[in-house]
């Protein structure tokens, strides 16, 4: 039995650079949100005016906030006006009866076990581009907007305040606003479970090399050839 290996460009520099980017301010805006939300580490007795350690984490967490904004908007911008085909949005199509059809079932009882076959795609399956869609674009939409909205706070009178400003009376109070965000950022962890989950399961199922993919930006097309 011999194999036949056909690798393909799936994922230019772009992609790869925004997907890293926003892994490592995921991680690090979940550490620091953490802690803002319920520090670990009490500060020690004194004048307050004194203490940094609570406002260094609140820097941190701003700093990387708008890190993980400019990378959002910038994917954004590139899924719309780059030729590359694999990174547009026209691969996630909800309104198409066809896609929530066959391919996404089969899809789904694959990742669960339930038949032998794996349907092969050389960008995301359907269930792929369903989560990041819920996760990454709807969850980060999520997430930016009430970020913004809860920095524009300490601001009054400020651009941010008079643009995003709108979003608090919409939650009722502060603390409506402030949990809705701190309860919505556990998508986050969930997501990456998920997504390991799938990645490292292709790997060993189908060996598209989606693991590697994502440094090389080249997936593997494995198929076996019977011996000559």
């Amino acid at each position: 039995m011999g194999r036949i290996i056909e690798e393909i460009y799936v994922w230019r520099l772009p992609v790869r650079l925004y997907h890293w980017i926003n892994a490592f301010s995921i991680v690090a805006l979940m550490i620091t949100g953490l802690y803002i939300a319920s520090p670990v580490i009490n500060p020690p007795l004194g004048e307050a005016v004194w203490q940094h350690n609570f406002v260094m984490w609140r820097y941190v967490h701003y700093c990387v906030a708008f890190v993980f904004i400019g990378n959002f908007l910038y994917r954004m911008y590139y899924a719309l006006l780059s030729d590359d085909k694999y990174a547009k949005f026209a691969g996630f199509r909800p309104w198409s009866p066809g896609w929530w059809g066959k391919p996404f079932r089969e899809q789904v009882e694959s990742y669960l076990f339930l038949r032998q076959d794996e349907p092969n795609y050389v960008a995301h399956n359907p269930v792929a581009a369903l989560a990041n869609f819920i996760f990454i674009f709807c969850g980060s939409t999520f997430m930016i907007l009430t970020g913004l909205a809860m920095y524009a706070e300490n601001r009054p009178g400020s651009f941010l305040d008079a643009a995003f400003g709108w979003i608090l009376p919409l939650f009722g109070s502060s603390y409506n606003l402030h949990y809705a965000h701190h309860i919505v950022a556990w998508v986050f962890p969930f997501y990456v479970i998920m997504h390991l989950y799938a990645v490292f399961r292709h790997d060993i199922v189908d060996r598209t090399s989606v693991t590697s993919s994502i440094i090389t930006g080249y997936k593997h097309k494995v198929e076996d050839e019977a011996a000559a």
